[in-house]
Protein backbone atom coordinates (compact mmCIF):
# COMPACT_ATOMS: atom_id res chain seq x y z
CA UNK A 1 0.00 0.00 0.00
CA UNK A 2 0.66 3.43 -0.91
CA UNK A 3 2.81 5.02 2.49
CA UNK A 4 1.09 8.58 3.54
CA UNK A 5 4.53 10.11 3.16
CA UNK A 6 4.34 9.17 -0.60
CA UNK A 7 0.97 10.00 -0.91
CA UNK A 8 1.35 13.13 0.32
CA UNK A 9 4.47 13.88 -1.84
CA UNK A 10 2.68 13.10 -5.14
CA UNK A 11 -0.05 15.20 -4.41
CA UNK A 12 2.07 18.28 -4.11
CA UNK A 13 4.27 17.03 -7.50
CA UNK A 14 0.99 16.45 -9.69
CA UNK A 15 -1.51 19.28 -8.51
CA UNK A 16 0.10 21.42 -9.98
CA UNK A 17 -0.39 19.71 -13.30
CA UNK A 18 -4.44 20.47 -12.67
CA UNK A 19 -6.40 23.07 -13.92
CA UNK A 20 -8.60 23.80 -11.48
CA UNK A 21 -9.67 27.24 -9.60
CA UNK A 22 -8.07 26.69 -6.45
CA UNK A 23 -4.92 24.62 -4.99
CA UNK A 24 -7.32 22.98 -2.44
CA UNK A 25 -9.43 21.93 -5.57
CA UNK A 26 -6.20 20.44 -6.97
CA UNK A 27 -5.07 18.83 -3.70
CA UNK A 28 -8.84 16.92 -2.77
CA UNK A 29 -9.02 15.72 -6.82
CA UNK A 30 -5.29 14.89 -6.78
CA UNK A 31 -5.61 12.94 -3.46
CA UNK A 32 -8.57 11.15 -4.95
CA UNK A 33 -6.81 10.00 -7.93
CA UNK A 34 -3.95 8.70 -6.70
CA UNK A 35 -5.78 6.49 -4.00
CA UNK A 36 -8.44 5.54 -6.63
CA UNK A 37 -6.09 4.44 -9.44
CA UNK A 38 -2.86 5.13 -8.81
CA UNK A 39 -0.58 3.08 -11.41
CA UNK A 40 -2.84 4.60 -14.05
CA UNK A 41 -1.96 8.18 -13.00
CA UNK A 42 1.44 7.50 -12.11
CA UNK A 43 1.80 5.56 -15.71
CA UNK A 44 -0.27 7.98 -17.94
CA UNK A 45 0.62 11.32 -18.85
CA UNK A 46 -3.01 12.73 -17.95
CA UNK A 47 -4.37 14.97 -15.42
CA UNK A 48 -5.63 13.70 -11.86
CA UNK A 49 -8.82 14.84 -13.16
CA UNK A 50 -8.91 12.54 -16.06
CA UNK A 51 -8.25 9.56 -13.71
CA UNK A 52 -10.99 9.87 -11.30
CA UNK A 53 -13.30 11.37 -14.27
CA UNK A 54 -17.06 10.41 -14.08
CA UNK A 55 -18.64 12.44 -16.68
CA UNK A 56 -21.12 13.32 -14.19
CA UNK A 57 -22.70 10.53 -14.84
CA UNK A 58 -23.09 10.10 -18.96
CA UNK A 59 -21.34 8.12 -21.05
CA UNK A 60 -18.45 10.26 -22.42
CA UNK A 61 -15.29 9.78 -22.74
CA UNK A 62 -12.37 11.44 -20.51
CA UNK A 63 -11.34 14.29 -22.31
CA UNK A 64 -14.30 15.15 -23.60
CA UNK A 65 -15.80 19.01 -22.30
CA UNK A 66 -18.11 17.32 -20.18
CA UNK A 67 -15.52 16.30 -18.02
CA UNK A 68 -13.13 18.84 -17.45
CA UNK A 69 -14.75 20.19 -14.45
CA UNK A 70 -16.62 23.30 -15.89
CA UNK A 71 -19.70 24.84 -16.64
CA UNK A 72 -21.06 25.31 -20.18
CA UNK A 73 -21.76 28.74 -21.27
CA UNK A 74 -25.47 29.98 -20.83
CA UNK A 75 -25.70 31.17 -24.51
CA UNK A 76 -25.40 27.30 -25.28
CA UNK A 77 -27.98 26.45 -23.28
CA UNK A 78 -30.58 29.78 -24.71
CA UNK A 79 -28.71 31.12 -27.35
CA UNK A 80 -28.42 34.45 -24.62
CA UNK A 81 -24.90 35.11 -22.68
CA UNK A 82 -26.93 36.00 -19.62
CA UNK A 83 -28.39 34.29 -16.91
CA UNK A 84 -31.58 32.07 -17.75
CA UNK A 85 -34.55 32.51 -15.68
CA UNK A 86 -34.58 31.38 -12.33
CA UNK A 87 -31.12 31.26 -11.54
CA UNK A 88 -28.79 34.26 -10.17
CA UNK A 89 -25.12 35.51 -10.34
CA UNK A 90 -23.93 34.21 -6.92
CA UNK A 91 -20.01 34.95 -8.23
CA UNK A 92 -17.05 35.75 -10.54
CA UNK A 93 -13.74 35.47 -11.48
CA UNK A 94 -11.03 36.91 -14.11
CA UNK A 95 -8.38 36.15 -16.62
CA UNK A 96 -6.02 38.77 -17.54
CA UNK A 97 -5.20 39.56 -20.78
CA UNK A 98 -7.57 37.80 -22.67
CA UNK A 99 -7.76 38.04 -26.69
CA UNK A 100 -11.17 37.95 -26.27
CA UNK A 101 -11.19 41.33 -24.94
CA UNK A 102 -8.66 44.01 -26.40
CA UNK A 103 -6.33 42.51 -23.90
CA UNK A 104 -8.18 43.68 -21.23
CA UNK A 105 -9.66 41.54 -18.13
CA UNK A 106 -12.40 38.85 -19.05
CA UNK A 107 -14.52 38.27 -16.86
CA UNK A 108 -16.82 34.71 -16.04
CA UNK A 109 -20.25 34.77 -13.59
CA UNK A 110 -21.59 31.96 -12.53
CA UNK A 111 -25.62 31.76 -12.88
CA UNK A 112 -26.28 29.51 -10.21
CA UNK A 113 -30.45 27.89 -9.47
CA UNK A 114 -32.04 29.31 -6.46
CA UNK A 115 -32.96 27.30 -3.49
CA UNK A 116 -36.34 28.58 -2.85
CA UNK A 117 -37.51 27.73 1.15
CA UNK A 118 -35.04 25.19 0.98
CA UNK A 119 -31.54 25.53 3.26
CA UNK A 120 -28.18 23.82 2.43
CA UNK A 121 -24.82 24.02 3.62
CA UNK A 122 -21.52 26.06 2.69
CA UNK A 123 -24.10 28.66 1.19
CA UNK A 124 -25.19 26.03 -1.60
CA UNK A 125 -28.45 23.44 -1.73
CA UNK A 126 -28.96 20.91 -3.80
CA UNK A 127 -29.64 20.02 -6.79
CA UNK A 128 -33.36 17.82 -5.95
CA UNK A 129 -33.73 20.97 -3.74
CA UNK A 130 -33.25 23.56 -6.43
CA UNK A 131 -34.84 21.43 -9.18
CA UNK A 132 -31.94 21.70 -11.36
CA UNK A 133 -31.14 18.70 -13.34
CA UNK A 134 -27.26 17.84 -13.46
CA UNK A 135 -25.21 16.22 -17.36
CA UNK A 136 -23.75 17.53 -20.24
CA UNK A 137 -25.24 20.63 -21.36
CA UNK A 138 -28.26 19.72 -24.34
CA UNK A 139 -27.12 16.04 -23.58
CA UNK A 140 -24.35 16.71 -26.13
CA UNK A 141 -20.66 15.30 -24.59
CA UNK A 142 -18.37 18.29 -26.59
CA UNK A 143 -20.51 20.89 -24.30
CA UNK A 144 -19.14 21.27 -20.60
CA UNK A 145 -21.40 20.08 -17.88
CA UNK A 146 -24.63 21.85 -16.51
CA UNK A 147 -26.18 22.22 -13.33
CA UNK A 148 -23.67 19.97 -11.94
CA UNK A 149 -20.95 22.19 -9.55
CA UNK A 150 -22.20 23.48 -6.11
CA UNK A 151 -19.93 25.90 -6.05
CA UNK A 152 -20.11 29.76 -4.71
CA UNK A 153 -17.19 32.13 -5.25
CA UNK A 154 -20.13 34.80 -3.50
CA UNK A 155 -19.00 37.89 -4.76
CA UNK A 156 -22.59 38.14 -5.81
CA UNK A 157 -26.28 38.04 -4.38
CA UNK A 158 -24.51 37.84 -0.79
CA UNK A 159 -28.39 38.31 0.61
CA UNK A 160 -29.46 34.64 -0.19
CA UNK A 161 -27.83 32.38 1.99
CA UNK A 162 -27.75 30.00 -0.07
CA UNK A 163 -27.81 29.51 -4.36
CA UNK A 164 -28.04 25.85 -6.10
CA UNK A 165 -25.91 24.12 -8.61
CA UNK A 166 -24.25 26.68 -11.08
CA UNK A 167 -26.77 26.23 -14.21
CA UNK A 168 -24.43 28.15 -16.76
CA UNK A 169 -21.58 31.01 -17.41
CA UNK A 170 -21.87 34.10 -18.80
CA UNK A 171 -18.94 36.05 -20.26
CA UNK A 172 -18.48 39.49 -20.11
CA UNK A 173 -15.59 41.88 -20.88
CA UNK A 174 -17.57 44.49 -18.91
CA UNK A 175 -16.62 44.29 -14.94
CA UNK A 176 -19.51 42.62 -13.45
CA UNK A 177 -20.39 44.79 -10.37
CA UNK A 178 -21.48 47.04 -13.64
CA UNK A 179 -23.14 44.85 -15.79
CA UNK A 180 -25.24 43.62 -11.63
CA UNK A 181 -24.79 45.91 -8.98
CA UNK A 182 -25.33 42.99 -6.42
CA UNK A 183 -21.78 41.97 -7.25
CA UNK A 184 -18.88 43.17 -5.53
CA UNK A 185 -15.28 44.29 -6.97
CA UNK A 186 -13.63 41.58 -4.72
CA UNK A 187 -11.52 39.70 -7.47
CA UNK A 188 -10.52 35.92 -7.84
CA UNK A 189 -8.40 34.89 -11.17
CA UNK A 190 -8.24 31.39 -12.82
CA UNK A 191 -6.61 32.05 -16.60
CA UNK A 192 -6.41 28.24 -16.70
CA UNK A 193 -9.78 29.57 -18.27
CA UNK A 194 -8.32 31.98 -20.46
CA UNK A 195 -9.47 29.97 -23.99
CA UNK A 196 -12.80 28.80 -23.06
CA UNK A 197 -15.05 30.03 -25.48
CA UNK A 198 -17.74 29.61 -27.94
CA UNK A 199 -18.98 30.67 -31.14
CA UNK A 200 -21.98 31.88 -29.70
CA UNK A 201 -20.43 34.60 -27.28
CA UNK A 202 -19.81 36.53 -30.75
CA UNK A 203 -23.59 36.34 -31.74
CA UNK A 204 -26.23 39.05 -31.53
CA UNK A 205 -29.63 37.99 -30.20
CA UNK A 206 -32.61 39.52 -30.09
CA UNK A 207 -36.65 39.11 -31.52
CA UNK A 208 -39.22 39.33 -33.80
CA UNK A 209 -42.33 40.58 -32.12
CA UNK A 210 -44.43 40.85 -35.46
CA UNK A 211 -44.27 40.66 -39.25
CA UNK A 212 -47.58 42.24 -41.27
CA UNK A 213 -48.77 44.22 -43.58
CA UNK A 214 -50.47 47.84 -44.31
CA UNK A 215 -51.27 48.46 -47.55
CA UNK A 216 -48.30 47.76 -49.69
CA UNK A 217 -45.91 48.07 -47.21
CA UNK A 218 -44.10 44.89 -45.18
CA UNK A 219 -43.96 46.02 -41.51
CA UNK A 220 -41.87 44.50 -39.19
CA UNK A 221 -40.56 45.31 -35.45
CA UNK A 222 -38.48 43.79 -32.74
CA UNK A 223 -35.14 44.53 -31.03
CA UNK A 224 -31.65 43.18 -31.41
CA UNK A 225 -28.56 42.69 -28.96
CA UNK A 226 -24.56 42.57 -29.28
CA UNK A 227 -23.33 40.34 -27.06
CA UNK A 228 -20.56 42.85 -26.20
CA UNK A 229 -22.94 45.18 -24.69
CA UNK A 230 -21.67 48.46 -25.40
CA UNK A 231 -23.30 51.10 -27.57
CA UNK A 232 -25.69 50.60 -30.63
CA UNK A 233 -23.85 48.15 -32.44
CA UNK A 234 -26.71 45.81 -33.79
CA UNK A 235 -28.37 46.24 -37.31
CA UNK A 236 -31.05 44.48 -38.15
CA UNK A 237 -31.44 43.21 -42.13
CA UNK A 238 -34.90 42.22 -43.31
CA UNK A 239 -35.04 40.60 -46.77
CA UNK A 240 -38.17 40.08 -48.47
CA UNK A 241 -38.50 36.94 -50.92
CA UNK A 242 -34.42 36.04 -50.24
CA UNK A 243 -33.54 39.81 -50.96
CA UNK A 244 -31.79 42.32 -48.82
CA UNK A 245 -34.12 44.85 -48.59
CA UNK A 246 -33.73 47.12 -45.69
CA UNK A 247 -30.79 47.45 -43.44
CA UNK A 248 -31.59 49.78 -39.88
CA UNK A 249 -29.68 50.02 -36.65
CA UNK A 250 -31.41 49.04 -33.67
CA UNK A 251 -31.48 51.66 -31.37
CA UNK A 252 -35.15 52.37 -30.47
CA UNK A 253 -36.37 53.16 -27.01
CA UNK A 254 -37.17 49.55 -25.56
CA UNK A 255 -38.03 50.00 -21.59
CA UNK A 256 -39.17 46.19 -21.66
CA UNK A 257 -36.23 45.44 -23.37
CA UNK A 258 -34.51 47.40 -20.15
CA UNK A 259 -36.07 45.68 -17.38
CA UNK A 260 -35.12 42.07 -18.81
CA UNK A 261 -31.54 43.04 -19.72
CA UNK A 262 -30.59 45.96 -17.73
CA UNK A 263 -26.51 46.01 -18.27
CA UNK A 264 -27.83 46.65 -22.61
CA UNK A 265 -30.26 48.95 -22.02
CA UNK A 266 -32.96 50.21 -24.06
CA UNK A 267 -32.12 51.51 -26.88
CA UNK A 268 -32.06 48.03 -28.66
CA UNK A 269 -35.45 48.47 -30.84
CA UNK A 270 -36.47 48.76 -34.09
CA UNK A 271 -38.92 49.17 -36.61
CA UNK A 272 -39.06 48.78 -40.54
CA UNK A 273 -41.37 49.66 -43.58
CA UNK A 274 -40.82 48.03 -47.20
CA UNK A 275 -42.52 49.24 -49.77
CA UNK A 276 -43.55 45.73 -51.80
CA UNK A 277 -45.30 44.18 -55.14
CA UNK A 278 -48.61 42.95 -54.25
CA UNK A 279 -49.10 38.57 -53.66
CA UNK A 280 -47.38 36.24 -51.08
CA UNK A 281 -43.99 37.26 -49.88
CA UNK A 282 -41.25 35.09 -48.04
CA UNK A 283 -39.58 37.74 -45.10
CA UNK A 284 -36.48 37.06 -42.81
CA UNK A 285 -35.05 39.33 -40.03
CA UNK A 286 -31.65 38.65 -38.82
CA UNK A 287 -29.42 41.11 -36.60
CA UNK A 288 -25.54 42.05 -37.45
CA UNK A 289 -22.96 42.78 -34.90
CA UNK A 290 -21.22 45.96 -36.72
CA UNK A 291 -18.60 45.24 -34.63
CA UNK A 292 -17.73 41.91 -35.39
CA UNK A 293 -20.10 41.29 -38.63
CA UNK A 294 -21.65 37.99 -36.78
CA UNK A 295 -25.00 37.70 -37.82
CA UNK A 296 -28.13 35.91 -35.71
CA UNK A 297 -31.08 34.90 -37.61
CA UNK A 298 -33.95 36.40 -35.56
CA UNK A 299 -37.28 35.53 -37.41
CA UNK A 300 -39.40 34.80 -40.56
CA UNK A 301 -42.96 34.82 -42.24
CA UNK A 302 -45.14 34.63 -44.55
CA UNK A 303 -47.60 37.44 -45.53
CA UNK A 304 -50.06 38.28 -48.58
CA UNK A 305 -50.31 41.66 -49.51
CA UNK A 306 -53.23 42.08 -50.68
CA UNK A 307 -53.87 42.47 -54.07
CA UNK A 308 -56.30 45.92 -55.61
CA UNK A 309 -60.18 44.48 -55.61
CA UNK A 310 -63.89 45.37 -56.05
CA UNK A 311 -67.19 44.70 -57.08
CA UNK A 312 -68.86 45.39 -60.29
CA UNK A 313 -72.52 45.99 -59.17
CA UNK A 314 -73.95 45.93 -62.54
CA UNK A 315 -74.32 48.10 -65.82
CA UNK A 316 -78.06 50.32 -66.27
CA UNK A 317 -79.13 51.49 -69.30
CA UNK A 318 -80.67 54.78 -68.71
CA UNK A 319 -82.08 55.39 -72.49
CA UNK A 320 -80.93 58.59 -74.78
CA UNK A 321 -77.57 56.56 -75.54
CA UNK A 322 -76.46 56.76 -71.48
CA UNK A 323 -75.40 54.00 -69.04
CA UNK A 324 -74.79 54.11 -65.50
CA UNK A 325 -71.39 52.11 -64.39
CA UNK A 326 -71.92 51.24 -60.82
CA UNK A 327 -69.58 49.55 -58.21
CA UNK A 328 -66.66 49.56 -55.73
CA UNK A 329 -63.38 49.43 -55.52
CA UNK A 330 -60.42 49.25 -52.90
CA UNK A 331 -56.41 49.08 -53.67
CA UNK A 332 -54.64 48.19 -50.15
CA UNK A 333 -51.56 49.86 -51.24
CA UNK A 334 -53.32 53.17 -50.42
CA UNK A 335 -55.41 52.09 -47.08
CA UNK A 336 -58.29 54.45 -46.90
CA UNK A 337 -57.46 56.45 -50.50
CA UNK A 338 -59.56 56.04 -53.99
CA UNK A 339 -58.49 53.81 -56.06
CA UNK A 340 -58.48 54.28 -59.47
CA UNK A 341 -61.26 52.43 -61.36
CA UNK A 342 -60.64 51.91 -65.36
CA UNK A 343 -63.95 51.11 -67.68
CA UNK A 344 -63.65 50.05 -71.01
CA UNK A 345 -66.86 49.38 -73.61
CA UNK A 346 -66.40 46.80 -75.86
CA UNK A 347 -62.58 47.03 -75.47
CA UNK A 348 -61.89 50.77 -75.55
CA UNK A 349 -60.88 52.62 -72.56
CA UNK A 350 -63.84 55.19 -72.18
CA UNK A 351 -62.97 56.55 -68.75
CA UNK A 352 -60.99 56.33 -65.30
CA UNK A 353 -62.34 57.79 -62.03
CA UNK A 354 -61.51 57.27 -58.47
CA UNK A 355 -63.47 54.89 -56.00
CA UNK A 356 -64.68 57.83 -53.71
CA UNK A 357 -68.15 57.19 -53.49
CA UNK A 358 -69.89 56.53 -49.84
CA UNK A 359 -70.37 53.16 -49.70
CA UNK A 360 -71.75 51.73 -46.47
CA UNK A 361 -71.80 48.58 -46.80
CA UNK A 362 -68.14 48.14 -48.11
CA UNK A 363 -67.10 50.42 -44.70
CA UNK A 364 -68.96 47.96 -42.68
CA UNK A 365 -67.14 45.02 -44.29
CA UNK A 366 -63.58 46.65 -44.48
CA UNK A 367 -63.88 48.79 -41.77
CA UNK A 368 -59.67 49.21 -41.84
CA UNK A 369 -60.27 50.94 -45.33
CA UNK A 370 -63.42 53.23 -44.45
CA UNK A 371 -66.47 53.18 -46.55
CA UNK A 372 -65.11 55.86 -49.43
CA UNK A 373 -64.81 53.17 -52.10
CA UNK A 374 -67.47 53.47 -54.44
CA UNK A 375 -68.30 54.44 -58.25
CA UNK A 376 -71.31 55.35 -60.06
CA UNK A 377 -69.91 56.45 -63.54
CA UNK A 378 -72.78 57.57 -66.08
CA UNK A 379 -71.05 57.30 -70.27
CA UNK A 380 -72.61 58.32 -73.37
CA UNK A 381 -72.87 55.20 -75.39
CA UNK A 382 -74.07 54.27 -78.90
CA UNK A 383 -77.23 52.41 -78.85
CA UNK A 384 -77.41 48.70 -79.14
CA UNK A 385 -75.43 45.99 -77.22
CA UNK A 386 -72.16 46.26 -75.86
CA UNK A 387 -69.62 44.49 -73.24
CA UNK A 388 -68.35 46.55 -70.18
CA UNK A 389 -65.73 45.66 -68.27
CA UNK A 390 -64.50 47.65 -65.15
CA UNK A 391 -60.85 47.35 -63.90
CA UNK A 392 -58.88 48.54 -60.84
CA UNK A 393 -55.19 50.47 -61.78
CA UNK A 394 -52.75 49.30 -58.51
CA UNK A 395 -50.40 52.26 -57.00
CA UNK A 396 -47.68 49.17 -57.02
CA UNK A 397 -48.31 49.04 -60.63
CA UNK A 398 -50.72 46.20 -62.53
CA UNK A 399 -54.17 45.90 -63.32
CA UNK A 400 -56.92 43.79 -62.33
CA UNK A 401 -60.10 43.37 -63.40
CA UNK A 402 -63.12 42.95 -61.25
CA UNK A 403 -65.75 42.50 -63.72
CA UNK A 404 -67.53 42.32 -67.10
CA UNK A 405 -71.27 42.61 -67.89
CA UNK A 406 -73.18 42.89 -70.86
CA UNK A 407 -75.96 45.81 -71.58
CA UNK A 408 -78.31 47.19 -74.58
CA UNK A 409 -78.02 50.85 -74.74
CA UNK A 410 -81.39 52.48 -76.25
Amino acid sequence: MMSRRLLDRSVTVLANRLDRRAFIGRTAIVASAVVAAPVTYALRPSSAYAAVCRCNGSGCVCGSLCCDGYTEMCCTLTGSNSCPAGSVVAGWWKVDGSQFCGGQARYYMDCNAQCGSCGGSGGTCAGSCSGTGCGCAQGNCNNRKAGCTRFRYGQCHQELPFVGPIVCRVVTCTPPWVVDPSCGTSSRTDNNTRNHDRACLREPFGGVDAIWTEGAEVVTTGWAIAQDGGGPTCDVIVSIDLIDAARTPATADRPDIAAIFPHYGGARGYGVRIPTGYGTHLVCVRAVDIGNGSEKFLGVAHVDVGNPGGTFDGVVALGGGQIQVIGWAVDPALGQGPATVRITVDGVIVSEVPANVDRTDVGLALPALGALHGFAVTLAVAPGSHQVCVSVLGARGGEFNIGCLGVEAT
